[in-house]
């Protein structure tokens, strides 16, 4: 797994898996993220004990989006060292997917998310995470030689 960003030294980080979703619509080559009103992640969150990594995906994006995913396809991982005000110092280990909406299901109950759909190239420098960041540059360059809306 390949990390980005640095681990400071004399800090003890907890593992923090998650699985987390780059949503795609093939009609316009645009793909959801969400915001909270001030930042710009992916859809999904962390695993939770006795989870599978897709488990996990399923479940987080009905939560925040209301929606079932289909077409689910295993892009990266990725770790990083963050420090979460809510959490404390975090290792995390992202499981990235590439996948696209089903049907909506429910209302979402996380409601401070909105889905958004963007241009990955205009959000790319906008996302919230270092580790986020890399993925979706990662993300472009493979949409560039053609792959995910074939």
């Amino acid at each position: 797994m390949k990390y980005v960003g640095n681990k400071k030294e004399n800090i003890q980080y907890r593992k923090r898996p998650g699985a987390y979703a780059i949503i795609i619509n093939k009609n316009d080559d645009k793909v959801g993220i969400v915001t909270d009103g001030e930042d710009y992640f992916y859809l999904g969150g962390g695993i939770e004990k006795g989870e599978t990594q897709l488990d996990a995906l399923k479940r987080e994006l009905i939560e925040e989006s209301g929606y079932t995913i289909k077409n689910i396809k295993k892009f990266d991982e990725v770790g990083s060292y963050i420090y979460a005000e809510d959490k404390g110092f975090l290792d995390v280990e992202a499981y990235v997917y590439i996948a696209e909406f089903d049907e909506k299901i429910t209302e979402p109950i996380e409601k401070d998310h909105t889905v958004l759909w963007v241009e990955p190239e205009e959000y790319v420098s906008k996302m919230f995470r270092k580790w986020q960041r890399y993925i979706m540059e990662r993300f472009i360059q493979e949409r560039k030689q053609g792959k995910f809306y074939a």
